[in-house]
């Protein structure tokens, strides 16, 4: 359950969303980097995930001063996919863009991701380069597994991004055609679903990558999950769990066959995209792995 105190009715031609928790100093950045944005017609959509810090009391004031903001919190803290997917399902424009608090980004990223997706129709997804940042800002090196995906056979599409996905930049760096993001069914709620994600939006669309850097990632430990230990992760999601998860990649499997039934191929295309699951899927040596993995813990605990 949430709540919301501010917000305008008119309807924007992009909805920005920016789920956070315990946002601490590094939010005020990432709020005027929004705000700063030379597209002006944009709403942008907080969700407060129960902070314990002063989270709420600074998005207020923000929210106050500018009616293009819509502040939601919730009174419990629901898991960070669940969040991120809140967001975006109070969107109310026809494009959609994700923003993290703990990240920067280039003043013209929303602009110049729209034209492309303005003028092809077959582009779901344009982001450009990414930066990595330090904890104080400082610039560091310039991403090299961004990619494109510009086929016109969805399975290849999918193919690409199952191969050279490794960290979610598609998805936290791109603007997203919102009817697309629907079809997808948003972020689940453990780990790895921003993957899951990138790859059902492949089958949905193309992805084009600008050449310039747009979005500043900022890498360390407190910030970036690809850095944390299972169970750091896990909480992430359950903010109550005692343990990683048995089979904890397992979800991450499901939902890829789920998002390659929900995309609106034809019956042929969606057997060669399930197919693709399978094929780009090791199941057996994923499951041993992590069922090893789950009997060593269980060992060592007793």
């Amino acid at each position: 359950m949430a709540s919301t105190k501010f917000g305008s009715a008119r309807t924007p031609a992009v909805s920005l969303g920016l789920p956070v928790f315990n946002g601490g100093r590094m939010l005020v950045q990432a709020i005027e980097s929004i705000l700063a944005q030379t597209w002006g017609d944009f709403e942008l959509i907080i969700s407060d995930n129960a902070s314990t810090d002063d989270t709420a009391e600074r998005v207020r004031d923000y929210a106050e001063r500018d009616r293009r903001i819509r502040f939601f919190r919730q009174t419990h803290n629901i898991g960070s996919g669940n969040n991120w997917s809140f967001v975006a399902r109070q969107a109310r424009g026809e494009w959609f863009k994700w923003f993290s608090a703990n990240d920067d980004y280039a003043p013209t990223l929303v602009q110049d991701c729209l034209e492309p997706l303005r003028s092809d129709s077959s582009v779901v997804l344009c982001y450009g380069r990414t930066q990595f940042i330090d904890l104080e800002g400082k610039r560091l090196d310039v991403y090299a597994g961004d990619f494109d995906a510009l086929s016109s056979d969805p399975v290849e599409r999918y193919r690409i991004v199952r191969e050279r996905l490794h960290l979610g930049t598609p998805v936290q760096a791109g603007v997203i055609r919102l009817d697309a993001l629907r079809r997808c069914g948003y972020l689940g709620n453990y780990r790895d679903s921003d993957r899951v994600l990138t790859a059902g939006l492949a089958l949905a669309g193309k992805f084009l990558l600008l050449p310039q850097v747009l979005f500043y990632r900022r890498w360390h430990p407190s910030v970036a999950s690809a850095l944390r230990g299972p169970l750091e992760v896990q909480r992430l999601y359950h903010p109550n769990a005692m343990r990683a998860p048995f089979l904890m990649n397992l979800p991450r499997q499901i939902g890829q066959i789920e998002v390659a039934m929900r995309t609106p191929l034809g019956l042929r295309a969606k057997a060669r995209a399930i197919g693709a699951v399978v094929r780009y899927t090791d199941w057996r040596r994923k499951l041993l792995s992590q069922f090893a993995r789950g009997s060593t813990h269980h060992a060592a605990g007793r």
